[in-house]
């Protein structure tokens, strides 16, 4: 059986395929990069935002007209857990609906029920990575506890649960053996790990994870602000292959649209936590996300929160347009915002972090720095990251001088454009 896999969505939702793909190869099935080689077209869906969505559909359109007559086209991920019987009859040209997490019961793929949306089984330790071969992400928890109104993620993941300690420990050991320099953890809200249960967890796994996988990198992605304590930043500090990377979404600043959103966060303390962070980390890479346009958002709120960006200085930070998801309470607040003014506010927060990425990049010039190579671009050169760099969101760093790729090299920092940077490789 030869299966063509399209992965959408986020590292999340990549490493749930990833971890199907490989046990579909245990099966001995075939991974495939051309759909006309396939008897499976498999596409694995993200269904966070309406554009995601259309991304899905699109996609899914799009193989379903060049399918031949022996091809299935199976469609599993968020899209089917999100909308579950209502693909039925909407996509009559679907084979099979799977939901999240089919690597429990890989078997399923094989089934002729057209519908398996819960499928339950044990965890696996097993993956096909589908990206750069020396970064791997590591899904350490799975659903949310929190309540956020414009979010889909509960109604689609379900509620908060930790993937066992040994579970990860025994995949990133498995991923070391073959070679990969990054392990990447991942969730909707990784400082929640262990909350469930009433343990704060994550100090204690990063002391084990960063203890065994050394001298590879530790990075940590998507955590409450909440959820970033002492006993975190302390543990972070004990390690020198854990990044210092902070990827601590706000959403937005203004204590009226945080309300809305219920987002329980003081911008005065999150202040703070950032000058501690830079206190104890002064090559600190910070990262955030906000929303434009959520509704009632007035000029004041907009006004508050590039104050509050100008104030924070972020290395990094992704903004977004709000998008009011069917479901969700913010899609029928009052007071939604025209699709214009929410253009306009989105480039003028891109304008300002354009302005302050390149200044907190030209600060950095001159400073000594690892890099882990991961490749050669078109031009010739070679590309890699620094621990202040997260792959695919952030920017890179061009390398001069000699390094083998997949290998971390020491680099002095020589030139900075808005969001990457150059460095020199120094000797050994």
């Amino acid at each position: 059986m030869r299966i063509y896999p399209v992965l959408l969505g986020c590292p999340k939702n990549r490493v749930d395929a990833e971890k199907l793909l490989a046990c579909l190869v245990k099966l001995n099935a075939e991974v495939v990069l051309d759909p006309q080689k396939a008897d499976i077209l498999f596409v694995n869906t993200c269904a966070f935002i309406r554009e995601a969505v259309e991304e899905s559909l699109d996609v899914i359109f799009e193989l379903a007209e060049g399918k031949l007559p022996h091809q299935r086209l199976v469609v599993g991920g968020c899209l089917v857990t999100r909308y579950r019987e209502a693909l039925l009859p909407e996509l009559p040209e679907v084979d099979q609906f799977l939901g999240i997490e089919a690597y429990r019961n890989p078997q399923a793929i094989f089934s002729p029920e057209r519908y398996l949306p819960h499928l339950e089984g044990p965890e696996t330790t097993e993956r096909l990575l589908t990206e750069n071969p020396f970064y791997a992400y590591l899904k350490i928890s799975d659903g949310c506890r929190h309540v956020c109104s414009f979010c889909t993620i509960p109604r689609i993941r379900g509620s908060l649960r930790s993937v066992p300690e040994e579970t990860v420990l025994k995949e990133a050991q498995k991923l070391l053996a073959r070679g990969v320099q990054e392990f990447i953890l991942v969730g909707q809200d990784v400082s929640a790990y262990g909350l469930e249960r009433g343990e704060y967890a994550l100090p204690g796994l990063l002391r084990k994870l960063a203890s065994e996988v050394a001298p590879a990198w530790v990075r940590l992605l998507y955590l409450y602000p909440q959820g970033v304590r002492e006993e975190l930043l302390e543990t972070m500090a004990t390690f020198s292959n854990i990044c210092p990377y902070f990827d601590i979404p706000m959403q937005h600043a203004s204590p009226e649209i945080l309300k809305r959103m219920r987002r329980p966060f003081e911008p005065e303390k999150i202040l703070a936590l950032l000058q501690r962070i830079r206190e104890l980390f002064p090559q600190a890479g910070i990262r955030t996300s906000v929303i434009v346009g959520f509704p009632g958002e007035t000029e004041r709120d907009f006004e508050l929160l590039l104050e509050f960006l100008k104030e924070a200085r972020f290395d990094h930070l992704g903004a977004f347009i709000f998008s009011p998801e069917e479901g969700t309470p913010a899609a029928k607040m009052p007071g939604q915002i025209s699709e214009a003014a929410k253009e306009a506010r989105f480039q003028e927060v891109m304008s300002l972090q354009q302005e302050i990425s390149r200044e907190n990049l030209k600060a950095r010039l001159g400073q000594k720095t690892e890099v882990l190579v991961e490749g050669v671009d078109e031009e010739g050169r070679l590309v890699g990251r620094t621990p202040f760099q997260a792959p695919e969101i952030d920017g890179v760093t061009f390398l001069e001088g000699e390094a083998i790729v997949g290998e971390i090299v020491s680099a002095c920092l020589i030139r900075a454009d808005v969001y990457d940077l150059h460095a020199r490789v120094e000797p050994r």
